[in-house]
């Protein structure tokens, strides 16, 4: 899976994030590579590789998991012409978190002005996901350069993902309309529909607006927009006005499973976080401004039947689930159904059926056999 803010103009934004949390087990072996079909939403975008896909993986889903619950609880609570007060659509931001006091972990920032429409189930994706020490280090690492290297005074929007609240693979063409003040409240709609990635669920965004400037499927904005304090945001001590989120790891570079891609006259521009500003797009009713975005989990984090790339069901012990082993938890759907993974060149198979509950929230660990 791959992940793709691609942004307007006629911008394509895909944000694909994938598997994620689970045992000590080198990178390297932690997915199996072996499927490397694409859906046609890719335009046959090659799956990623290297020895950091797996952790990269595992921290780009839990991402996707956070900014569902963020969707799902600000339902109705946003507003204004870009998202508040409840900003669920920018919940990556670093500035939403924190290095815990133990400093093997991050949390969501207590302090910050967002921290009460944080729902309890982002708050246990996030610990969930951290229950594997080199996830959980990734995301240290990423946070804290953030904190070393920008000042924290601007952030990113992504308004299409208010439709996670109303989506439910495998989708259809159904518009969900989302609110953005920009286009009358009520001119702009995403059309979300789930099929099979690289091992992933690819959910397809199709983010349309009309009578709208300054439009984007991605925003970059000042981090006093939501409310926060002006000026340099405690905590950080850098120079540069970048927006960043802690799922990108150390180093400020890119998280191959959440990249931001600019697609101008068909050709795809990588975009990264560390920049003060992205292209926007202004129309009429005709052409409308549109974009995309793709957000790509790990099949068995989605809840209902999922499918791989020919079409068959996943999960029954003739078909089983391709395991990450970074990230061996699955929703309850997908309760006592079956993986494998490859070890050392031997596969190995099992269900999920162990119960783990954080907050509130039950999924079910990867058992082997």
């Amino acid at each position: 899976m791959k992940a793709h803010f691609l942004l307007a103009a006629p911008a394509v934004v895909a944000l694909l994030a994938a598997c994620t949390a689970g045992m000590s087990q080198s990178a390297s072996e932690a997915t199996d590579t072996t499927v490397q079909a694409s859906s046609t939403y890719h335009n046959n975008t090659p799956c990623p590789t290297g020895d950091s896909i797996a952790t990269q993986q595992a921290a780009a889903t839990a991402a996707f998991q956070i900014m569902t619950a963020a969707s799902v609880a600000c339902k109705g609570k946003e507003g204004g012409s870009i998202g508040g007060p409840c900003w669920g659509d920018a919940i990556l931001n670093s500035f939403r978190y924190s290095v815990a006091k133990d400093g093997k972990t991050i949390e969501f920032n207590s302090s910050d002005a967002l921290y009460q429409y944080v729902p309890k189930a982002a708050q246990a994706a996030l610990a969930l996901i951290q229950q594997n020490s080199t996830v959980a280090s990734f995301l240290v690492q990423g946070l804290q350069w953030a904190q070393k290297n920008t000042d924290g005074t601007m952030s990113v929007v992504s308004l299409p993902l208010e439709a996670l609240a109303s989506f439910k693979a495998p989708g259809n063409q159904t518009p969900i309309t989302v609110l953005d003040g920009n286009a009358g409240g009520t001119r702009r709609s995403e059309v979300v529909i789930a099929s099979a990635w690289c091992n992933a669920t690819d959910i397809h965004f199709v983010d349309t607006s009309t009578d709208e400037s300054g439009f984007s499927p991605y925003n970059l904005i000042p981090t006093t927009t939501m409310g926060e304090p002006s000026g340099v945001f405690p905590g950080y001590t850098g120079s540069h006005s970048w927006a960043s989120t802690p799922f990108n790891g150390p180093g400020g570079g890119n998280n191959p499973y959440l990249v931001i891609s600019v697609w101008e006259n068909n050709n795809p521009k990588a975009v990264d976080w560390n920049s003060t500003s992205f292209p926007t797009e202004s129309c009429g009713n005709s052409p409308a401004c549109q974009g995309t975005i793709n957000i790509d989990p790990v099949p068995y984090s989605m809840p209902g039947t999922q499918y791989d790339v020919n079409g068959n069901v996943l999960g029954p012990q003739v078909n089983p689930f391709n395991l990450n082993v970074v990230d061996e938890l699955a929703d309850p759907s997908h309760q006592g159904q079956y993986a494998q993974h490859t070890v050392n060149g031997v596969v190995k198979v099992g269900t999920f059926s162990k119960a783990v509950s954080v907050l509130g929230t039950t999924v079910y660990g990867f058992v082997g056999q």
